[in-house]
């Protein structure tokens, strides 16, 4: 049962559980914000996924990380995480001595595995049987509603409500990360182009990404090219590259945190509605969202920047030229 809202002692420690996918943990970075600004001397960690966890070091008001990839679930790219690991980190959370902990699309599984480490305050949403391992249980996700706001439902039993409704990613974290990367890429007037999602049949056949990338060239922006090494291979071969387009896999050797602080400088992403997208759109930067289908309403870009999006029922419905007029537009409006 839950507590009634804004009752809850003042945290002295908290921590923000999301041991789920890449975009997750970006739509949870909108709880740090309010967390920091309500409870500026509380001490603000994070428990996320090790493959994500490249963009912790982004968040904004967080002080630690903690990161491993669940041994239930299986993580994109990877296999399920070695149960040592997991346990490890678990155990080292538990001597941190949290008081609260805010768990982001927890299933029973994470919601059982935060109690295990004996925090006292576990607030989450309600999903399949984890009321039992939560303090305080708030009605399930509203999945008509867009995610960030069903996100910051969470903060509510520690009485924060009508703050904004979006998520924020802090590039200015990394400044000794910021030259060499912008160096590498030869400036900054460049455009993202990540082509991939988590699912190849939601994917604009790569053709048309190329048709996209060469006008894109044309006009004199140069191409950062986003996504994992063999996802990165597969476009590459078998098709005529420019010289001057550069590879996230090759410039960053597969580093998110690199990764991400090169797309915080680009002039423009397009990109699918995936993990990367919401990492533009986090940063700010001026964001073209691809859902071919997807859930546009929930799931558009939530960020602190401009953006637009293509949304269509199948991918092959989707042409070059839309994508390009769709760039242009939001260009104009920057």
């Amino acid at each position: 049962m839950a507590a009634e809202e804004g009752q809850r002692e003042r945290p002295l420690s908290i921590l923000v559980v999301s041991l789920d996918n890449l975009g997750d943990l970006v739509f949870a970075s909108a709880l740090f914000p309010p967390l920091r600004q309500h409870f500026p001397a509380a001490h603000i960690a994070v428990w996320c996924k090790e493959y994500s966890a490249g963009i912790a070091p982004l968040l904004p008001g967080v002080d630690a990380i903690y990161s491993a990839d669940p041994f239930w679930d299986r993580s994109p790219g990877r296999g399920k995480g070695p149960a040592s690991r997991f346990l490890s980190v678990a155990a080292s959370v538990r001597r941190a001595r949290f008081d609260t902990a805010i768990l982001c699309f927890a299933p029973w599984r994470t919601a059982a595995a935060v109690a295990a480490t004996g925090i006292p305050v576990r607030i989450g949403l309600e999903r399949r049987r984890n009321h039992r391992w939560l303090t305080d249980t708030l009605p399930a996700e509203n999945r008509v509603n867009p995610v960030v706001e069903e996100v910051l439902r969470l903060l509510t039993p520690l009485g924060i409500r009508d703050v904004p409704s979006r998520y924020q990613l802090d590039a200015s974290r990394l400044t000794n990360e910021l030259a060499p990367v912008t160096s590498s890429l030869g400036g900054d007037h460049y455009v993202v182009l990540h082509p991939f999602a988590g699912s190849e049949d939601r994917c604009v056949p790569l053709d048309k990404w190329m048709s996209v990338a060469d006008e894109l060239s044309s006009t004199g922006m140069s191409i950062l090219w986003v996504g994992g090494r063999r996802e990165l291979e597969r476009l590459r071969e078998g098709r005529t590259t420019r010289q001057e387009w550069r590879y996230s896999d090759v410039l960053f050797n597969g580093d998110l945190t690199l990764t991400s602080v090169a797309i915080s400088k680009a002039k423009l992403f397009i990109g699918h509605d995936s993990g990367p997208m919401h990492i533009a759109a986090a940063l700010g930067v001026p964001t073209l969202g691809v859902f071919a289908p997807g859930e546009p309403k929930r799931t558009f870009p939530q960020g602190t920047g401009q953006w637009r999006i293509i949304s269509r029922e199948s991918p092959d419905a989707v042409t070059a030229r839309e994508i390009l007029d769709e760039a242009r537009l939001l260009l104009m409006s920057v």
